[in-house]
């Protein structure tokens, strides 16, 4: 464990400001976070995002949505895998014709947000430079009040700093250490407003649990075919060091071998995640991942086993039974069996991605519906993935990426609903942090 891990592990289990700013060293401008938004930021994620030794991979994907919700977007469904959009304010005004964004809104955006587990950062208001004080707060502090107006469900806690020329915003240039976000006014403002930012700070992202030690790291661009098949590389590099990878795309850069390209880092990361040698988490999920613990905030329980009952699920209501094979522990769907659910209250986690997984299989074959919704209003917040199962021994992870939303669920519910007759069993479901 590294020293700010441990710093984080022994100072507060949550990783609060305390514990996590005490492992930054000492610089000609110290860095000083916004120790509320980022004690609530470590909070929402439950604490550290433990991999347990395996390697983790963020997407980003910036502005350009219309692109990206013909082109991409079905991508990162069809290999279950979430990403953070780079939103500006004014993107539906100013961003035109097929590479613009304007074929969307941001009501959709926050739809799409939650049912595909989208983070959404703060990108500016207009991509341009800010020569002067009154700009920047436009471009930094105005903007994200606006995101977060325009998008009430999510929480805008990350700043993703555009690329821009001119002045670069009076020399802070992205961000190239952790120092200009404490010498540049741009970076003073950054951090007045949001909990976290990305930047130009060269290197793999270190995972130790401490998102501080991430503040400013770079990305990786895989708009570029040649980048993209180089994706398993970059991975395989960062995984020997202990470390993770942020990659990003414009959609509008990007032709059909581009899209190609990305196609086969999908899924290759998708097998990757499924053979358990790696994580796949939003951009936040990967500055709060830790190569070196276990731990990682489920939603729906503590111990994500069915070896002590149903903890909570309405299993022996819904006529499913508990069975043990090998050690494992799952419940099978019975003749005449009801949907299996269990409700948990969101609470301080609310405005969280989370990972939901579960590890199904059916020795038949069977087709199969699992939900995350709102109980009391799911006209709100209602997520629903078709799975189908062909007739098998072995269990198969299913991922499903969602947001919670920040206001307005206090309670989600997860339920499976066999579509057709034929064997079902499930390992107990669970909701992570990510």
């Amino acid at each position: 464990m590294t020293a700010a891990s441990a710093a984080v592990a022994v100072g507060a289990g949550d990783g609060s400001t305390a514990a996590i700013t005490a492992a930054v060293p000492g610089q000609a401008y110290p860095f000083t976070p916004n120790g509320a938004l980022l004690d609530a930021f470590a909070a929402r994620r439950g604490g550290p995002i433990g991999t347990g030794g395996k390697v983790a991979v963020a997407f980003r994907c910036d502005h350009h949505l219309n692109r990206f919700q013909s082109k991409l977007l079905p991508l990162h469904r069809q290999y279950g895998i979430p990403v953070t959009v780079a939103a500006m304010s004014q993107m539906f005004d100013l961003e035109h014709g097929p590479n613009g964004s304007a074929n969307l809104s941001f009501p959709i955006l926050q739809k799409l947000a939650l049912e595909n587990g989208l983070e959404v950062a703060n990108h500016s208001s207009t991509h341009t430079d800010a020569p002067t004080a009154q700009r920047l707060r436009e471009e930094i502090v105005y903007s994200r009040t606006a995101l977060a107006k325009a998008l009430p469900k999510l929480p805008i806690e990350l700043f993703i700093p555009p690329g821009v020329g001119g002045t670069r915003y009076q020399g802070f240039a992205g961000g190239r250490s952790t120092a200009s976000f404490q010498k540049y006014l741009a970076g003073r403002l950054i951090i007045q407003e949001h909990a976290l930012s990305t930047g130009y700070v060269p290197g793999y992202w270190p995972m130790t649990g401490n998102p501080l030690d991430s503040m400013g790291n770079v990305h990786i661009g895989i708009e570029n075919a040649d980048y993209a098949r180089r994706g398993p590389s970059f991975v395989h590099a960062a995984a020997q060091q202990g470390r993770g990878v942020c990659f990003m795309y414009h959609p509008s850069l990007m032709d059909d071998a581009d899209l190609l390209a990305v196609e086969d880092l999908f899924a290759w990361c998708a097998r990757e995640r499924d053979q358990r040698r790696m994580e796949i988490l939003t951009t936040s999920g990967l500055m709060m991942s830790s190569f070196n613990s276990f731990s990682r905030h489920n939603l729906l329980s503590r111990t994500a086993s069915f070896k002590a009952g149903w903890n909570g699920w309405n299993g022996a209501a819904a006529k499913w039974a508990l069975r043990s094979e090998s050690g494992t522990t799952y419940a099978r769907r019975g003749a005449g069996s009801a949907p299996l659910y269990k409700d948990v209250s969101t609470g301080l986690y609310a405005g969280s991605a989370r990972q939901l997984l579960i590890s199904m299989r059916s020795t038949t074959g069977i087709r199969a519906k699992i939900e995350i919704l709102d109980p009391m209003a799911p006209g709100q917040f209602n997520v629903e993935k078709i799975v189908t199962l062909v007739p098998s021994t072995g269990f198969k992870p299913v991922h499903q990426y969602v947001v919670l939303p920040l206001v307005g669920s206090p309670t989600v519910r997860v339920r499976m609903s066999p579509l057709t007759g034929g064997e079902l069993h499930l390992q107990e479901p669970r909701l992570l942090a990510a």
